[in-house]
């Protein structure tokens, strides 16, 4: 083999050994359109009417009442932000209103709704390299005892005249909680709804369901990461944002290439 040919293939193999993180430049900036508030709709996201080259058809917003509409698991979320270098956008269910602590999203909502969905569109748990937490879960919990623990905030002057499931038995207390898991669940309790709210959101100091019904009205995060890690982490084992706010392409072990 000639020297300039050997020398380009360890090129070429040093090349594949160096780790693989880059930024995702913003495809079809021709496309870019504004909707309401959101002055940046730009791939993967388009609006319904743009031109057939613009953004992916799976990433598609409304323009409704002169604001931009996600339709999201048979509900509507009006879009609050949406950060290109995050790879996020902010979306608040279109039922919740601010000031008024009875209002709740239609259809529950949880993280574990998108860990179950095959469509595999949006990613609501963390990042794996910073460890950055999206979005959490509120639980609506019907009691049939009062219940003594900071872990459970009373919702009951705000809820007490919303209708909950026909099966949800007599209703005695009605509590909001946040993250809740089975270790920390009263057995003489149910739940009854779920809602979002930003990942940021410390659930140790939140000591009143208004609190909390303010972070549902300013909305949680969603990343639309796997649609970055399809196109540019195919062959790779797993995908991630980094804190530079890079694509990370890594194998299972760990390992960058």
């Amino acid at each position: 083999m000639h020297k300039d040919q050997q020398l380009l293939l360890l090129l070429f193999l040093l090349f594949l050994l160096l780790p693989q993180s880059f930024s995702i430049p913003i495809e079809n900036n021709r496309c870019t359109t504004s909707c309401g508030e959101i002055a940046n709709i730009s791939y993967p996201f388009r609006l319904k009417g743009d031109e057939e080259v613009c953004g992916d058809p799976n990433y598609e917003l409304a323009y409704v009442n002169n604001r931009t509409v996600l339709d999201l698991y048979s509900s509507q979320y009006h879009v609050s932000f949406i950060d290109y270098t995050n790879y996020t956008i902010r979306v608040v269910d279109v039922e919740l209103q601010k000031g008024n602590c009875s209002s709740l999203p239609l259809h529950s909502l949880s993280c574990s709704s998108f860990l179950n969905d095959k469509s595999n569109l949006y990613k609501c748990g963390g990042y794996w390299y910073n460890d950055r937490e999206l979005s959490k879960t509120v639980s609506i919990v019907n009691c049939t005892k009062a219940v003594a623990s900071q872990l459970y905030i009373d919702a009951s002057s705000c809820l007490d005249g919303v209708e909950f499931s026909k099966f949800s038995g007599t209703r005695r207390q009605l509590y909001a909680m946040v993250d809740a898991n089975v270790s920390n669940m009263e057995s003489a309790c149910t739940i009854e709804h779920m809602a979002m709210i930003p990942g940021w959101a410390d659930g140790d100091n939140l000591r009143s369901y208004a609190q909390i019904h303010d972070l549902m009205v300013y909305g949680f995060e969603l990343s639309w990461l796997p649609i970055a890690c399809k196109k540019y982490c195919r062959h790779y084992f797993v995908c991630d944002i980094n804190d530079k706010h890079q694509i990370q392409c890594s194998a299972k072990n760990g390992n960058n290439f």
